[in-house]
């Protein structure tokens, strides 16, 4: 009895201990859960104001990263997910604690029990009893690999989906900057066009007041016309474009902000930093999300085909009970009786129908395949960071292309404006010039946008995606307040 006790004491210690040495759960909110969480631990508007944002009002990069860590039901299964992983590395480590269990049994015996008496003939008596017995029984592994490959499983499970957890959390990152940036790029484009109608409206209406006087062509009339139609409908298709971009954009932040912050006119140009192509390929091959996770899953298989192959091998186990039982059978009929034991039990593995073979064979297979997945992973890690390397990188050079290009159809426009008010050109050349400008501004936009995106998939590539790179291209880039009208 005393070496049970001690027994059953040592366990539920064991089994305390583990439970005050749980970790406290994550928070949701703010930037808690991210990587180095310490660079940038401002959360909402207060961090958006001392960020320079574009007002109390208007939402900024900053403040809908925070927003969405609260509100995208995606980045929230990805936290559900995670919750669910770290249990295994519990259950793996409940292999190797003891194993405790306890029952009782009690049941009424009727029958008839035949025996011969003194005279040679067979005597029957009807009985009729209650039976019960009371145990607990106490196991622990004490050579059991199966049990001990399944705990590292339980650890390798775990670490995958704290790995896999980065992935979706850098991908929440990247979803919210592309349907904020699509956001903006919609709404410029609607506002293009309209300025753009605008223009058009204003050429006609004196085009017009032109023909009225003899001063003008009915064919200038027309082929003005036919190009504001034309700009209405491209305005109706930005319109609808808005629409859709703004509710992407509300899906991820629980609802639909009035305005947001748009680049302001200071736009200053910087290369990657570090400048470096193969510095950013290394950071990519080491902390690339999508590369740890498949590391882990690696991990994964390596601990399962260990597992598999523990079948062959025997188990031994520390075996001890105590049982408390009244009427257990008939030869114990009326008597109480206290039973305790201790022993070892040792189990050898002798013909599974071949199931371990098959087993062990599949788990290979599969730990094969985790590796040139593995492969792949580093491989698609190391040309996303090439590419959008290059994307800012060159993105400098094409913005500032834009830029003259932008400049220089102004002063098309310009030229073309007065030749056909000197009578040396065609409404049509200014018609055409006004395109170009238009064209060259919606790309120039575009191309800022996308600038600014491929920095922030740099560093997500890189598994470095935080909340203080929202915030630095929310101070350097995002400070004109921009209106979100979607009405019809």
């Amino acid at each position: 009895m005393a070496m049970l006790r001690g027994l059953l004491l040592t366990a539920a210690t064991a089994v305390l201990s583990h439970a005050q040495g749980v970790p406290d759960m994550f928070t949701l909110r703010g930037s808690s859960l991210l990587p180095g969480a310490s660079k940038a631990s401002r959360t909402g508007a207060d961090a958006t104001h001392e960020a320079g944002g574009a007002g109390p009002d208007a939402v900024d990069l900053s403040r809908a990263w925070r927003m969405a860590l609260d509100h995208d039901y995606r980045y929230r299964a990805a936290v559900s997910e995670r919750l669910a992983a770290q249990t295994a590395r519990r259950q793996g480590r409940a292999g190797l604690l003891p194993q405790i269990q306890a029952g009782y049994i009690r049941g009424r015996v009727t029958g008839a029990i035949t025996q011969p008496g003194f005279s040679g003939r067979d005597i029957t008596s009807d009985v009729s009893y209650d039976s019960s017995n009371a145990y607990i029984q106490l196991q622990q592994a004490l050579l059991d690999y199966g049990r001990y490959a399944g705990y590292r499983r339980g650890v390798a499970v775990a670490d995958e989906g704290a790995a896999t957890f980065m992935v979706h959390q850098q991908e929440t990152g990247s979803r919210l900057a592309t349907a904020y940036f699509n956001v903006l790029l919609a709404q410029d484009r609607r506002a293009l066009q309209r300025a753009r109608i605008a223009a058009l409206t204003d050429r006609h209406e004196g085009l017009k007041s032109r023909y009225a006087h003899n001063a003008g062509t009915a064919t200038a009339v027309r082929e003005t016309a036919a190009r504001l139609a034309l700009a209405k409908a491209d305005e109706i298709a930005a319109h609808d474009d808005l629409v859709v971009a703004v509710r992407e954009l509300q899906s991820m932040l629980g609802f639909v902000p009035d305005s947001v912050a748009g680049p302001g006119d200071e736009f200053p140009l910087q290369l990657p930093q570090p400048a470096s192509l193969d510095e950013w390929l290394r950071r990519a091959s080491v902390n690339n999300p999508s590369a740890r996770a498949a590391r882990e899953t690696v991990n994964v298989a390596q601990a399962e085909l260990d597992q598999a192959k523990s079948e062959y091998w025997p188990t031994v186990s520390l075996v001890a009970s105590y049982s408390n039982a009244d009427s257990e059978n008939l030869s114990v009929l009326s008597q109480r009786s206290n039973t305790f034991m201790v022993g070892i039990h040792v189990a050898i593995p002798i013909f599974t129908g071949g199931y371990t073979t098959a087993n062990v064979a599949r788990a290979r297979a599969v730990y094969r395949q985790r590796r040139h997945e593995l492969d792949a992973a580093r491989e698609k890690a190391a040309a996303d960071a090439m590419r959008q390397y290059t994307n800012v990188a060159d993105g400098v050079e094409r913005i500032r292309a834009l830029q003259s290009a932008v400049a220089s159809s102004e002063l098309s426009v310009d030229a073309a404006q007065k030749a056909f008010s000197y009578g040396v050109g065609s409404n049509l050349d200014v018609l055409d010039e006004q395109d170009v400008l238009f064209e060259a501004r919606s790309k120039l936009e575009q191309a800022r946008l996308e600038y600014l995106l491929a920095r922030l998939q740099l560093e997500r590539v890189a598994g470095e995606l935080e909340a203080g790179d929202f915030d630095s291209i929310n101070e350097l880039y995002l400070s004109k307040p921009v209106n979100l009208d979607i009405r019809p």
